[in-house]
């Protein structure tokens, strides 16, 4: 098996876990197709393994994808998370309801950010009061114990302060200025359904006030997750996160959540907590799997090449041997 990416020639990370394939830590296989991929940690690019045991190594991840936690999935894709590796199932996997753990996971990496700028802020703040109080003999108690609320509200205004990530900064209709969309600003934006790609997001303009812009497709998703972090930042328990993973699952889905949200017309602040830690759920893993299916049917089109010209020498082989023995060629 080779060490590099075939696309961009970045190093394969990884030692392939349960496929035995001495390289790769995100792995994507095809039973019905026998097709096992390692997918490059820099571009994600689907690198397709040897033909040489594929069979028994796609077997292995099969058992432990079914040992392991389901992180996303669609009639065609699933992503499950086994001791510290990404399994990808291709194919026809059957469809397993949105796992609440896989949030959790993402919850705990947030906090663990956050954390990261409240407590040398905290740090800071404590070793100025202790300076402060030596120097003046006055107190600053008060000060010091509001310190982390003091970092958290900070934190959380830079979080709204980040710029959105369009592919083009949409125009206001109503008063034609350019929206220069930051995270915050999207509390007040409501999802819509859209015929073609199933989710769009009205955008409130931070001009004139009024609903002027329709983000879709792409624009539309990547609104959604910065926004819903930025509302998102408020401490949320488990048992939270475990009522909006019900709310996915009750509702049949991802897909069907988002529309039962935008037939309800509200603002991304107006949902409550739960609605709105739910939608950001069905956002992520709708987003998740939307990649992984595009990079799916890349690599599909790939391996259908890559086998074609395997066969093909295969075949080649076969017919100069059986020449070199004197037997009748098979074409």
């Amino acid at each position: 098996m080779y060490k590099v990416c075939a696309f961009c020639n970045g190093k394969l990370d990884g030692d392939g876990g349960p496929s035995g394939l001495g390289v790769g830590k995100r792995l994507a296989f095809d039973e019905w197709k026998a097709r096992l991929w390692v997918i490059c940690p820099k571009c994600a690019r689907w690198n397709l393994a040897p033909l040489d045991d594929r069979l028994e190594q796609i077997e292995a991840l099969a058992r432990a994808a079914r040992q392991g936690r389901v992180a996303a999935a669609t009639d065609q894709v699933a992503l499950v998370r086994w001791r510290g590796y990404d399994l990808v199932r291709v194919g026809k996997p059957p469809r397993i309801e949105f796992a609440t753990w896989r949030y959790g996971e993402r919850l705990r990496a947030r906090e663990r950010e956050q954390l990261r700028f409240v407590v040398p802020l905290t740090v800071a703040a404590v070793g100025l009061a202790v300076a402060v109080n030596v120097a003046a003999g006055g107190s600053v108690g008060v000060f010091v114990w509001n310190m982390p609320n003091i970092g958290r509200s900070i934190y959380t205004g830079m979080v709204g302060r980040r710029r959105v990530g369009l592919v083009e900064p949409p125009i206001c209709e109503r008063c034609g200025a350019v929206l220069r969309v930051q995270a915050r600003h999207l509390a007040h934006a409501r999802v819509i359904p859209e015929s073609q790609t199933g989710l769009g997001l009205i955008l409130t303009c931070p001009s004139c006030r009024s609903e002027g812009a329709l983000l879709v497709g792409r624009d539309a998703q990547v609104a959604l997750q910065q926004g819903l972090t930025y509302l998102g930042l408020a401490r949320r328990d488990r048992r939270r996160a475990e009522d909006a993973a019900r709310l996915v699952a009750g509702a049949g889905g991802p897909d069907r959540l988002i529309r039962d949200v935008a037939r309800r017309e509200l603002t991304l602040r107006s949902l409550a907590p739960e609605r709105r830690l739910a939608l950001e759920m069905a956002v992520d893993e709708r987003t998740e799997v939307e990649e992984l299916e595009r990079r799916w049917k890349e690599a599909e089109e790939l391996a259908d090449i890559a086998d074609g010209m395997l066969s093909s020498t295969a075949e080649l082989e076969e017919e100069l041997r059986r020449l070199k023995d004197g037997r009748k060629p098979l074409s």
